[in-house]
């Protein structure tokens, strides 16, 4: 359901270096609503959800990773996922699965959580949460931080396979990267930018839906 397709062998779960308690991820999107381009979406990252995970994506965003990667798969009500570079080089680079955090903050709606095939596979794939899914709490899934800026701009991510909720070929893109999805699925979304901010988050975080 949320699973990542992983293109390795099987390796040892690593852990980054420690990256800052909190901050922020801004991700700079082409999503255009009505002829309007959409805010960047930000993300406030909280280091005590989930400091394995922040301190991987703290190193993977600021290495460039998600420069023009795709949102590759859009389930209305349900999630937003992304997290494939759109060159097959980043990819192998960052292929190693960091290792898995518990679960202490719930997958309710804004929240951002990594994908995976099962423990020990988390890598780059994201997703955002579009409703309510605390159910995806029991099943392993730690939600690192929380949307507090551009959440409609999530909402509006073009659906590249309205007839199936799974996405995109995950292998086909890890693989062949930008020039297949774009391709492929005419009119798909991209991250044109990623960058982080030592800005702590909000105490109290706050979701504009």
């Amino acid at each position: 359901m949320l699973n990542a397709c992983f293109l390795l062998a099987a390796s040892a779960a690593v852990a980054a270096a420690a990256g800052p308690e909190a901050y922020n991820v801004v991700l700079v999107t082409d999503v255009v609503v009505n002829g309007t381009a959409m805010e960047p979406i930000v993300i406030a990252v909280n280091r005590s959800w989930a400091p394995v995970g922040a301190d991987h994506l703290y190193e993977v965003v600021n290495d460039g990773f998600y420069d023009e990667a795709a949102f590759f798969r859009y389930a209305p009500a349900f999630v937003v996922q992304f997290g494939i570079a759109g060159t097959p080089a980043e990819n192998k680079k960052w292929e190693t699965p960091v290792k898995d955090d518990p679960v202490v903050a719930s997958n309710v709606a804004g929240t951002v959580t990594y994908a995976s095939a099962g423990p020990g596979t988390r890598t780059t794939q994201l997703f955002i949460n579009l409703a309510d899914n605390s159910f995806l709490d029991a099943q392993g899934f730690p939600p690192f931080g929380k949307v507090i800026q551009g959440f409609k701009t999530a909402v509006a991510i073009f659906n590249p396979t309205p007839d199936s909720t799974l996405g995109v070929d995950q292998k086909m893109y890890t693989t062949l990267g930008n020039s297949w999805i774009n391709a492929t699925y005419p009119g798909i979304n991209f991250i044109t930018k990623g960058s982080t901010s030592q800005l702590a988050p909000p105490k109290k975080f706050s979701l504009q839906i």
